[in-house]
Formats: structure tokens, sequence, C-alpha cells
């Protein structure tokens, strides 16, 4: 984001709170107006970087659950093949019952 924009949306509201207070009417109306025009391009810029944000957010949350689903699965197959390797050992064992 701009932080030169917003330092002269900044120095123009303080130059205008100025001007009005001293009682000064000419030139204010133009520099209102600018400052105006400042203001909505640096609120057009806050806008964007927050649904930047958003859609950052969004994407790691799905990321997230895709992630989660994956490692869920890895956890279910590491299972099965534990309990393959049991089952082999068993029947090994019980092979070698069968051959005393």
């Amino acid at each position: 984001m701009n932080d030169d924009l917003f330092d002269d949306v900044k120095n123009l509201s303080l130059e205008l709170r100025s001007l009005i207070r001293q009682g000064v009417k000419e030139g204010v109306e133009e520099r209102i107006n600018k400052r105006n025009e400042l203001m909505q391009e640096w609120f057009a810029q806050v806008k964007d970087l927050i649904s930047m944000t958003n859609e950052q957010q969004v994407f790691l949350e799905d990321l997230l659950q895709e992630e989660q689903g994956l490692l869920e699965m890895l956890q279910q197959e590491q299972r099965n093949i534990s309990g393959a390797q049991q089952g082999q050992i068993k029947v090994n064992q019980y092979a070698e019952i069968l051959k005393h």
C-alpha cells in the first residue's frame, strides 16, 4: 500500500483544518476536493488489500483442509500396513508352530 498517499491525505487534512480555523475561504474548496479524491484512492487501496487478505485466508484454509485430509489418508494407510505386517507375523508364527 502507498504510504505516501496516506501522508498526502493526512497533510491536506491538517492544512484544511488550519485554513478553516483561520477563516480562510479562498482555495479551500479545491483542497477539499483534492483531499477527497486522494482519500477515495487510498480507501480503494485499503479495500483491495483487505480483499486480497481474505482471498489468501480462504486459500490457506482450503489448503489446510486438503492437507488434513491427505494426512488422515496417510495415517489410515500406515494403520493398514501395520495391520498387514502384524497379520503376516502371526501367520509366520502359526506356520512355525505347525512345523513343530
